[in-house]
C-alpha cells in the first residue's frame, strides 16, 4: 500500500553527529535534502561550526526565482 507523500509535512531540519576514531561525520537535513560532512577528530569544532552553518541555509531557498529580465537593470549599477 503506497502512502501519498504530498500529505506529509517536510521533515524538520536536523543535525546528526557520529563520532569515530578516524572521522567525525555530520549529517545535516534540510527539508528533503541531506548533506554529509566528514572531519578528523582534531577538527571536531570546525566541523561542528560548518554543520551549524549548513543548518542556517534553511528557508533561503525560494520557490520562484527572479526572471533574468527583472535582474538586468541591476547589472549596470554594480
Amino acid at each position: 500500500m503506497s502512502h501519498p507523500t504530498a500529505a506529509l509535512p517536510p521533515p524538520a531540519p536536523s543535525l546528526l553527529m557520529l563520532p569515530g576514531e578516524l572521522l567525525v561525520l555530520f549529517f545535516v537535513r534540510l527539508d528533503a535534502a541531506v548533506a554529509a560532512l566528514a572531519v578528523p577528530p582534531p577538527q571536531l569544532l570546525e566541523g561542528l561550526r560548518a554543520a551549524r552553518d549548513l543548518l542556517g541555509f534553511e528557508g533561503l531557498q525560494r520557490d520562484e526565482d527572479d526572471r533574468l529580465d527583472e535582474l538586468l537593470p541591476w547589472a549596470g549599477s554594480v
